[in-house]
Formats: structure tokens, sequence, C-alpha cells
């Protein structure tokens, strides 16, 4: 396998209530790497993250399931966390050792109690956050409503980077105002098809693409002074004010998946890959007697020599 370095390393916390589609979505970063070749499901209990003869019994997460998966260059280790509030404890012991936290809501509840409560412990450790909404082909799905109660309850800093053009039994199809792109999938999911935003979509997603862009600037001072300037920044300007808003925590970008079908699964992914936060890009852990622990590839090596 090949070395990774400190700043091709990414460390992921799959959180959200009972019932969002952590282990789901588990299956699909999976099976998007190649690590598996069929996705398995809860109600079959043959998927990889919740194998535990208690957890198919229940019919859900009991134990964090620690994975990784290569793409794109980069290395995602993720742990998939318990969403009962019985077992939150996992959850946040996960949060102590990873970088950023993507929390999944269901499309067809909201933000739920569970859902405020991880939130509240990232605020505590300061993890940067990445909203994923799932279940968005859900027959209750409402992305409008969703939204206005995650800001609501988390502030202006929700920043919209994917809205789909319709909701339950129909999505399949959402608008990235990052890229500026309309994605759309087949019945099977997986690879998207990757078009321009149709003509009755493009002033809405112009809208919150001026959004995106000026959170982004927001959270650099160069990119402030091009964006007032310019009136625009490029795609990787773009990613570099994110990456500093993440760690900043003053910007928690929302993105639309259907897990169970394996749609939005893979742009996510990329984002995971290229935008948020890198290892090294965190602050460094402090130890019990206030020293710093900074990433370093070569300390395995020096242990072993």
């Amino acid at each position: 396998m090949k070395v990774y370095q400190t700043n091709e390393i990414k460390n992921i916390a799959l959180l959200g209530s009972k019932g969002s589609g952590k282990t789901t979505l588990a299956e699909a970063m999976l099976y998007e790497c190649g690590v598996i070749k069929r996705r398995g499901t809860v109600e079959a209990g043959n998927t990889v993250s919740d194998s535990f003869p208690v957890e198919k019994e229940y019919g859900y997460s009991v134990f964090s399931t620690v994975f990784y998966a290569e793409f794109l260059g980069k290395k995602l280790n993720v742990i998939d966390c318990p969403g009962a509030d019985d077992f939150v404890g996992n959850a946040i012991t996960a949060l102590n050792v990873t970088d950023t936290g993507v929390i999944l809501i269901n499309a067809q509840y909201g933000v739920e109690v569970g859902t405020q409560n991880i939130f509240r412990t990232t605020q505590k450790l300061k993890k940067p956050v990445i909203f994923a909404l799932n279940q968005l082909d859900g027959e209750k799905a409402d992305y409008e409503n969703v939204i206005e109660e995650m800001r609501e309850h988390f502030g202006n800093k929700v920043v919209t980077v994917q809205y789909p053009i319709q909701c339950g039994a129909g999505f399949n199809a959402m608008i990235d105002v990052l890229l500026m792109k309309k994605y759309s999938w087949g019945p099977d999911g997986g690879v998207p098809t990757i078009e321009e935003i149709p003509a009755d979509q493009m002033e809405h997603a112009r809208e919150l693409h001026q959004a995106l862009v000026e959170a982004a600037a927001e959270n650099d001072e160069t990119l402030m002074d091009k964006f007032f300037e310019e009136g625009h920044l490029t795609e990787d300007e773009m990613r570099a004010g994110i990456r500093k808003g993440l760690v900043d925590r003053s910007i928690y970008p929302v993105f639309c998946v259907s897990a169970a079908k394996d749609m939005g699964v893979r742009r996510m992914m990329e984002f995971l890959g290229n935008v948020v936060p890198f290892v090294n890009d965190m602050p460094a852990p402090v130890t019990t007697d206030n020293v710093e622990v900074k990433p370093d590839s070569n300390a395995m090596r020096i242990l072993s020599a």
C-alpha cells in the first residue's frame, strides 16, 4: 500500500441521529472505492459496519467501526459512529481522534435532538463540520424546510453547496453550486452524469454560488480583497477559503446524498479528499503536560529504527 504523508490523510467521523443513514453511507463509500464489490443493507444484516450479532438484532449501530478508503490519491480514515443516545460516548471518542465530522441529517425528519447533541460536542472540541442531507428520495423529504431548520439551530454559517432539483421518489438530480454543474443518476446510482445547469435553475444556482463565494472569501484577507475587486473566485481559491473556514468553524457546507441509492456519495467523497482539512491543517492536540503533538510522517520510522 502507498505510504501517505500528513498532507494526504483525512480523518473523518460519520455522525448523526439513529436512522440518519451513517452505516449505509459507509457502505456506499466502501463500494465507491472498490473495497467491497456489492453494497450490503442494514435490513439484510450484511453491512461492513454493523457486524456484531447485537447490532444485527437491534438493526442499528452499537459500536464504532473504523475503516479506510483510498480515493483520488488520498487516504480517508473514517469512523462510523452509533447514533443512539445510549452510545454517544463512541461518537465523542471518535471526534477526539478525527479532524472533521460529517453529520448526517435525515431529510424526512430534519434536525433531531441527537443532531443537536452531537453538534454541541463538535463545538466543544472545535471540530470542522460538514452536513449531509440524506434520504432525499424519502417520501417525506423536504429540503427547503430542513435547510431553514438547520439555520435556526446552527446559524447562517450553514452554506449550501448542493441542492436537489426534486425531493421524494423522483430524486435523481441536483445542482452543485461550487462546480456550477448539474449531477444526475440512473436508477442504480454510482457514477453521475455531469451536465450544464438548465436555464430554469440558473438564476437560483447563481444566487447560491455567490453566497458560497462570499462565505469562502470571508476566511482569507487576500481572497476577500480579490472578491471585492473582481467579484468572483476560482474553484481552487474557493476550496482554499472553504478549508480555512472549516478549520475556523465559520462555515458548515451542506451536501445532498441518497446513501441507499449511492447518489451524491462520490461527489461528497471528492470534497472530503480535496477540500476538508488535512491532518497538518488542524491545530495540534495538546497532552496533559501541555505539550503539542504535531503530525510527523517520520515518527513511526524513528520508533521502528
